[in-house]
């Protein structure tokens, strides 16, 4: 299910730039607050968990413990297709061009730069003179006119001396790490999407065969009814009823199968398809799937590590802190170097390198008076910070509070399955029994087309209880942040 993150190093110009940078700026001051990853309060267990110690290999590919094979291949297109993957990994080739980007304005800027210029230079001798574009004399003053050729490089270089090209350079590294895991999110938000959109589809497919076994079953009573009726045994009424229970009963069935084809067409987006790709493939109908063993789950200590838009959030507490040491640098003063070396001569026809020119040159600036402009942008940087740490504070208890809800909710859809189990098969067994009395005039017709009524409306709770059960499994891998490998485990 790789995804090409942390694919092998390619020694390409952008990266020796950062390269260079890092090693460059390693040694500068920065000022500014470093920062410090925040620290939340973690819960030593699971109020709902029946076990602890879920392995990580079984998270990355919670999906195969359905054993459903079209599932599977359902996931790996869809990773493999997905658009919304594809924008997701396009923006950390942004991020990180912007890492480049920063970086570079670290390290010595060097460009080729030629001009020609044409001067009329005048001389006075002591007295009043008279230019004379031709480069004659007049009086006691002379003038010529000269041309200048020069061909060379400048080079330039920012100090980063209170470390503002580094602190800029640690945003743009957290904002790229903050998008990489925003793929990670990605990806485990389209596994589940694509599970909880296969399950709907099969739990409508069973829904929409447990009404068709219905509906033969009530035509075979129905043929009954008519004929005890031919045969004087039980009045038009019996009839009337068995033929509006059917009625009842097939109103149903296109619901059935408009529900099974939306959550196909469904699932041909999330794979990149058209809506109607996937109309062969799943023309005969399956089973709602069902995982093969319990759920087990991390240590709430491990969510931290595992939840992508909880990385993802401490990433953007990081690129703020950093922002704020960019801010609080702009207060300080700013050293430049400039330098040009090349060549110049006076004709065009014959440039050659008689002449060699070259020029060094420094510069500092220190912001004096500008009405509070920084330190405004230092306050709001700092705001902004505070805001991310919330965001990941909230991240948090939000990720703590979904693993426990997926947890109550799957115990109690489990408890709820097995009720409707044996539900089932009581009800089964009630409608045998009044169908086999009713032929032998021991009862009304009344108690056949309740035991009808009963089993269907169980079998039906039964497909839901199953499709539900495999939903909540389904949030709460989700919720423990399953569908990606860890980098250490990569």
């Amino acid at each position: 299910m790789s995804m090409g993150i942390g694919a092998g190093f390619s020694p390409r110009p952008a990266a020796i730039a950062v390269l260079i940078a890092e090693l460059t700026l390693a040694g500068c001051a920065a000022v500014g607050p470093d920062y410090v990853r925040p620290e939340v309060r973690i819960p030593s267990d699971w109020q709902g968990a029946t076990k602890t110690g879920k392995s990580g290999e079984d998270l990355a590919q919670w999906w195969k413990t359905f054993q459903a094979p079209e599932l599977d291949r359902l996931v790996a297109e869809a990773l493999a297709a997905n658009l919304g993957l594809k924008k997701a990994a396009a923006r950390i080739v942004e991020a990180r061009s912007q890492v480049t980007y920063n970086a570079a304005a670290g390290l010595p800027q060097l460009k080729a730069n030629s001009n020609a210029n044409r001067r009329l230079n005048s001389f006075s001798l002591g007295g009043a003179s008279t230019a004379n574009p031709a480069g004659g004399y007049f009086g006691s003053g002379s003038s010529q006119i000269s041309n200048i050729l020069q061909a060379g490089f400048d080079a330039s270089w920012e100090l980063d001396i209170f470390g503002g090209i580094r602190r800029s350079v640690e945003a743009a590294q957290a904002a790229a790490e903050a998008e990489r895991e925003n793929l990670r999110d990605a990806q485990v938000s389209l596994v589940a999407e694509v599970a909880r959109d296969y399950i709907e589809l099969r739990a409508n497919q069973q829904r929409a065969a447990v009404t068709r076994a219905n509906l033969a079953a009530q035509a075979e009573t129905l043929a009954l009814t008519r004929e005890r009726l031919r045969m004087g045994l039980v009045s038009e009424l019996d009839v009337a009823q068995q033929e509006s229970q059917l009625d009842n009963t097939e109103a149903k069935l296109p619901g059935y199968e408009a529900a099974a084809k939306q959550a196909m067409y469904a699932l041909a987006v999330l794979l990149g398809k058209e809506p109607g790709a996937l109309s062969r493939r799943f023309q005969r109908e399956g089973p709602v799937p069902v995982a093969d063993r319990e759920p087990g789950t991390d240590l709430p200590s491990e969510l931290l590590r595992r939840r992508p838009d909880i990385r993802r959030a401490e990433r953007q507490v990081a690129e703020a802190n950093a922002k704020v040491g960019a801010a609080v640098a702009d207060m300080y003063p700013k050293v430049s170097l400039t330098a040009f070396l090349g060549l110049q001569n006076l004709n065009m026809a014959d440039f050659t390198p008689v002449g060699k020119s070259w020029s060094l040159a420094s510069s500092a600036s220190l912001p004096l008076f500008n009405w509070g402009k920084l330190s405004a942008n230092v306050e709001g940087k700092e705001a902004q910070r505070d805001q991310s740490l919330l965001d990941y504070q909230s991240s948090v208890l939000n990720a703590f509070k979904e693993v426990e809800e997926a947890l109550v909710a799957y115990a109690g859809g489990q408890k709820r399955r097995g009720s409707l189990l044996k539900a089932v098969e009581a009800s089964q067994s009630a409608l045998e029994l009044a169908t086999d009395r009713y032929r032998r005039g021991l009862t009304t017709f009344l108690d056949v087309l309740q035991t009808q009524q009963t089993l269907y409306q169980n079998q039906n709770s039964l497909v839901e209880s199953e499709a539900q059960a495999s939903t909540d499994l389904v949030a709460l891998y989700k919720a423990l942040g399953g569908g990606w490998e860890r980098p250490e485990a990569q």
